[in-house]
């Protein structure tokens, strides 16, 4: 292990720490998280397919998905899951990470809406 860890066998981790003073908590705490961010569905529509001239259609074949399914994903009615960042990674040569960091990123954004309105 690096970064000055130590491993146990047996799968367990004894002991990580940083070399460097500042926690995990303050680097995600102080990030600027982005006020309005797109939905991945959109910027899966915007950034890959309509670049490329791909239909939903002709995708969602290639994914062997359902065109309603990518057409769900497209307008923001379905969120990625874990299995979906695999299929996205895998067609369109990106990290699963990708797909759900910006799914993670879109709901918590969408979350404090909900929390700044109640």
């Amino acid at each position: 292990m690096t970064s000055g860890g130590c491993y146990s066998g047996g799968g367990v981790a004894t002991h990580l720490r940083s070399r460097s003073s500042t926690t995990i908590e303050q680097v995600f705490f102080t990030m600027k998280q982005p006020v309005n961010p797109f939905h991945p569905g959109e910027i899966l529509l915007e950034e890959f397919l309509k670049p490329a001239g791909i239909t939903q259609a002709a995708f969602a074949e290639k994914l062997g998905w359902t065109r309603a399914r990518l057409n769900e994903l497209v307008r923001g009615k379905r969120g990625i899951t874990a299995d979906a960042a695999l299929d996205l990674a895998e067609a369109l040569g990106t990290s699963p990470k990708l797909w759900l960091n910006l799914q993670g990123t879109y709901d918590i954004a969408q979350a404090m809406k909900r929390r700044d309105v109640a």
